[in-house]
């Protein structure tokens, strides 16, 4: 937890902006640049001979933004301890008073949903995409569709109300000036760089998450749901595929033969879904920047396609809305340069002042051969479980 920052920066990098020193001390992991990066940050990727002018309106963001932070607060989730770190000790008392002026219980919102990207143009673009796919242009791509938010209340609420319903590892509530998120990401795109034991070379990590079940509604229906997962050729094809997008992107700041897996694939359980998902890591070359390694890796394969150039012109073409923070980043940059930035999905993302907001929540899936469109358009609605809960609260 943080307030008050005494700086900002749209740099990819924030440390570029940042004239303090590193810090390998008792700092080291703590936050002290939080922001996120928009999916478009890296549009350079598209091949400028295909851009066409864009005619979707603009997204709420398309570069980044980090606020510095001199304190954070760090709470230890199993015992409920609070502890107060920072280089500025009088913006630690200040952090410690204003916590302790938070509402201790949640307070009541409106959340109203509508869908301005009809469902049916949905299964139309993805079947667009299949035939796309059939065609030999490209192996698979990552399509979405908006949801249109109205929140009265408070963005902090909301992240309340959608962490109780769908706890995750990388969850968020984020003001970033003029634009708010309130996150449940169950993704980490990127960790690191980090020095692991005794290591000659720093290591990065990702995790990318492929093929998607919604729970059963009893014991013996959510361990069916999660064993049809885990057995389906298409979900593990999509999932194989991303792995090896990642391994390129990986490969572009690895030294040679170091990219490998971690962790094989595997089903995860959310509150709301199943999940299929893998861990990469890789050994950097010594001498790679921190904005070479974001410029890899952002946005990740994961949440465009293979191969991910000509998947994001694709999404370009077919998606009704530009993404904005929609599979970017977001996270934070420790004092001792290391990045753990989560993937920006299951994330409401509004604009707005007082107890009045105006967003947007994407939801969508990865696209193969053996994609079935309206099956995809219930994955949506899958991945969008928790809206539902938290209006039905």
């Amino acid at each position: 937890m943080a307030a008050e920052p005494d700086a900002e920066t749209d740099a990819l990098d924030p440390f570029r902006a940042d004239p303090e020193p590193l810090d390998a001390g008792e700092l080291a992991s703590a936050p002290r640049w939080i922001g996120a990066i928009p999916f478009e940050a890296c549009r350079h990727l598209e091949r400028a001979a295909y851009r066409v002018p864009e005619v979707r309106s603009s997204p709420s963001m398309v570069t980044p933004r980090w606020l510095r932070f001199p304190a954070v607060l760090r709470i230890e989730p199993r015992t409920g301890e609070v502890f107060a770190i920072g280089r500025d000790p009088h913006a630690v008392a200040r952090l410690v008073d204003a916590a302790r002026t938070l509402a201790p219980a949640p307070r009541p919102i409106q959340l109203g949903v509508s869908e301005p990207d009809p469902p049916e143009r949905h299964v139309a673009r993805v079947a667009r995409a299949i035939e796309l796919i059939l065609d030999g242009d490209l192996y698979q791509v990552n399509l979405a569709r908006r949801l249109a938010l109205e929140l009265e209340g408070e963005v902090l609420e909301l992240y309340r109300a959608l962490a109780h319903r769908a706890p995750a590892a990388f969850g968020a509530a984020l003001d970033l000036g003029d634009v708010h998120l309130a996150s449940t990401s169950p993704e980490l795109a990127l960790l690191g760089p980090l020095r692991v034991g005794n290591a000659s070379a720093e290591r990065v990590y990702t995790e990318p998450i492929k093929g998607t079940r919604p729970r059963g509604s009893d014991a013996l229906r959510d361990r069916s749901e999660a064993l049809a997962l885990d057995a389906d050729p298409k979900e593990r094809a999509e999932l194989a595929m991303i792995v090896d997008v990642e391994r390129n992107d990986l490969g572009r700041v690895a030294q040679p033969g170091s990219v490998h897996i971690a962790r094989a694939p595997a089903v995860v359980t959310h509150r709301t879904v199943h999940h299929r998902k893998a861990l990469l890591t890789a050994a950097l070359r010594p001498g790679v920047s921190r904005e070479e390694l974001l410029r890899a890796m952002v946005p990740s394969g994961s949440v465009t396609g293979a191969p991910k150039i000509r998947a994001m012109e694709v999404i370009a073409a077919l998606e009704a809305d530009r993404r904005g923070l929609y599979t970017g980043v977001f996270g934070h940059a420790a004092h001792d340069g290391s990045f753990t930035l989560a993937m920006a999905i299951r994330t409401a993302v509004l604009q707005g002042q007082g107890s009045s907001y105006r967003g947007e929540y994407f939801t969508g899936g990865g696209i193969v051969a053996d994609s079935l469109p309206e099956r995809e358009l219930t994955e949506t609605r899958w991945k969008a479980a928790q809206l539902e809960r938290t209006l039905s609260k």
